[in-house]
């Protein structure tokens, strides 16, 4: 029986979300009111737990929501998702382990053993991939852990200040050793969880996942070197709309739970990226409705290096697309066929 990795790192971040938010009430905030339900006391603490019942309800989200799947048997189709190409073969893009095709911006997940749609990174903390119907709640419970930790940290300072202001005032052992525990856990996590919340506030922004950073980075990398020409990111459709796209459609309500709209196998392009996405972006290929409509695409697996059956209808139809594209990208200006990576 395999060891559960998954409840471990669950029972951890739980212990530490639980240890920082309830010690601290119990052991400091509680005696520094006098032990006594008065107002000023009420007034402060709830709204303290409030944040902490949101760090709580959108850590279980992360947790227990599905970061999406690729749909069995689903295909790249003329009316529907999209296509997105791999170097060489120009086949669409296929996962070997998972024995099917993959939509735009998924990628295969070592730990989870499958294809996630809109791969971001797995994260062990919740023990759980970030992808498509997770997203918004992984940046909700990032920005809801910053808030309440400093919410936590200004109550603790306060309660340093006034000790450093009537130091006859002294605090018992429990409530200074309680002090000194909570500043310990609590100050690591605001720094690191920040800074993370920083970082994928930035690629959020930009309607970038972590993945496709690396990829930015790669592009960059054979623009500088001169292997191809520049070109533009085709997913980054405007600083509100790359926000609304994993927030929600209403910026009041972003902090607040929601499911994410839309299926997670096709997404929104810039225009300004140009028409033919497939020629102009390396690693990750936007969809091109007008090229899909004039060149179509039917069947299933098939074809040299998909795991079909050569010969068949699908295959034909699979290498028929490769040919097109193969074709279509050697035409592209300022690029060749091999540009594409």
């Amino acid at each position: 029986m395999a060891f559960n990795w998954r409840l471990v790192w669950v029972t951890a971040t739980s212990s530490l979300i639980g240890f920082i938010s309830y010690s601290s009430q119990i052991w400091v905030f509680w005696p520094w009111y006098g032990r006594e339900w008065s107002w000023e006391f009420l007034k402060v603490m709830i709204a303290f737990n409030l944040c902490v019942a949101m760090v709580w309800w959108n850590y279980r989200l992360c947790v227990v929501t599905e970061p999406g799947h690729v749909p069995h048997g689903w295909r790249p189709d003329a009316n529907g998702e999209g296509i997105e190409v791999k170097r060489g073969n120009y086949a669409p893009r296929y996962c070997k382990m998972c024995d099917h095709f993959k939509p735009p911006r998924a990628h295969h997940c070592r730990q989870c053993k499958a294809c996630v749609l809109k791969l971001d990174h797995h994260c062990p903390w919740i023990a759980n991939c970030v992808g498509f119907h997770n997203h918004g709640h992984f940046i909700r419970f990032l920005l809801w852990v910053d808030i309440a930790t400093s919410f936590h940290l200004i109550l603790m300072a306060g309660k340093v200040y006034e000790f450093m202001r009537e130091p006859w005032k002294e605090p018992t052992l429990t409530e200074l050793l309680m002090m000194v525990f909570n500043f310990a856990a609590c100050v690591p996590v605001w720094l690191c969880v920040g800074m993370f919340s920083i970082y994928h506030l930035w690629l959020v922004s930009s309607n970038t996942t972590t993945i496709e950073r690396w990829e930015k980075d790669k592009v960059s990398t054979l623009v500088r070197r001169g292997k191809i020409t520049a070109i533009r990111y085709p997913y980054n459709i405007g600083f509100m709309g790359n926000m609304r796209s994993v927030l929600g459609p209403r910026w009041y309500m972003w902090l607040w739970p929601q499911k994410m709209q839309g299926s997670g196998l096709s997404y929104a392009v810039n225009p300004e990226a140009g028409g033919e996405s497939i020629a102009e972006w390396a690693g990750v290929v936007a969809q091109d409705r007008a090229y899909e409509r004039r060149y179509p695409l039917s069947g299933g697996p098939g074809g040299p290096g998909l795991g079909g059956p050569s010969g068949t209808r699908e295959a034909s139809s699979v290498q028929a697309l490769q040919a097109r594209l193969r074709g279509h990208l050697s035409a592209a200006p300022g690029g060749e066929a091999g540009d594409i990576v």
